[in-house]
């Protein structure tokens, strides 16, 4: 394992102090306006708000989810977590305020960010390229690391919700008892195609994006201590980075079919784990640990072997492309495959 150690920079998402003046534009002081500033287009997309719930095996049945149909899943909580498909509910609105969580869609920088429940947000623009929304407060946030960078409450940060990216066949085939939004007869919800290059900020992000990685590259950033981001452009189909951050075990698991990232704390009832991809395991569990040989699923539960039943501790953490985590993280170390 690479390490790549931090340099410190200066960069505009995370360092500039950001302003707001009535009837005028966020920009960042004393920061060059030709570079990347928060663009506005309030009102672009529409939130969904509470939208009826159901059952992943009852939705599975309808047939409105395509099997390889991207979906955000929750991995804790009641019925085991749920799953929202994102062409569903997702591509149109780009945020969902709800009871099983807060919802933040920003396809370009590659990323869905879940946090605790919360309601009155809504799209507001892009800041580096990365998507920003406001509070019911009038603050505003960046839906990638959930902190308020301007108004009332600037400074503070939503509280993540245990979540990964992966397919809807996989996680039914996993939880089919887990949570679902209802589709109804299929016709109550636009279905969107996933987008691509909505955002044309992004051309300024990425000029101005760390260059130890590709811009573009994906990455499973974890947040604890300066931050750390893990790359998972790789052509394995399972993956496992096994580190220590600043005493604490972690591991993250990458499965290539589902494009699935996720990070954990590695250790269970005070036994410090290591883990291995299995090639031969079943796709349902396609993780092993290196000291008792369990099984264990891509939401971090044992479901074969000694630990059977354990659940591995979800650490903050988001998939999402290199120059969004680094314009929020510049102090960020980069770990590289072996």
């Amino acid at each position: 394992m690479r390490i790549s150690k931090c340099i410190f920079r200066l960069v505009l998402g995370a360092m500039a102090v950001v302003v707001l003046e009535s009837g005028r534009p966020l920009v960042a002081e004393g920061v060059d306006e030709s570079k990347p500033t928060l663009r506005r287009q309030p009102g672009l997309y529409q939130s969904l708000t509470e939208p009826p719930c159901s059952y992943v095996s009852t939705e599975h049945r309808k047939g409105f989810v395509k099997i390889d149909d991207p979906v955000i899943a929750w991995i804790r909580g009641p019925h085991n977590g749920g799953a929202v498909p994102i062409r569903h509910f997702l591509s149109g609105p780009r945020i969902i305020n709800d009871t099983y969580g807060l919802f933040f869609y920003d396809p370009d920088a590659g990323f869905i960010s879940v946090f605790e429940k919360d309601y009155g947000y809504e799209f507001e623009g892009w800041l580096n390229g990365i998507m920003v929304a406001k509070g019911p407060d009038g603050s505003l946030y960046s839906t990638l690391s959930g902190r308020a960078i301007a108004g009332p409450r600037k400074g503070e940060r939503l509280k993540r919700v245990p979540s990964f990216p992966t397919e809807w066949g996989h996680w039914s085939m996993l939880h089919p008892e887990s949570t679902a939004y209802n589709l109804f007869d299929g016709k109550r919800y636009a279905v969107n195609a996933i987008p691509t290059n909505s955002n044309t900020t992004n051309s300024q992000a990425i000029r101005h994006a760390d260059d130890r990685l590709p811009a573009e590259s994906s990455v499973m950033g974890i947040e604890k201590a300066r931050g750390r981001a893990y790359l998972l452009e790789t052509k394995k189909e399972r993956l496992v980075y096994n580190d220590t951050i600043e005493g604490t075990p972690v591991t993250v698991f990458w499965y290539g079919p589902t494009h699935s990232g996720v990070a954990f704390e590695s250790v269970v009832d005070g036994q410090k784990l290591t883990f291995r991809a299995d090639e031969i395991a079943p796709e349902t569990a396609p993780f092993m640990d290196n000291e008792t040989n369990t099984r264990w699923t891509l939401a971090g539960r044992a479901v074969d072997g000694p630990l059977k039943g354990k659940e591995l501790l979800w650490i903050d953490s988001l998939q999402c492309k290199w120059y969004a985590w680094a314009h929020e993280y510049p102090e960020t170390e980069v770990v590289n495959e072996q």
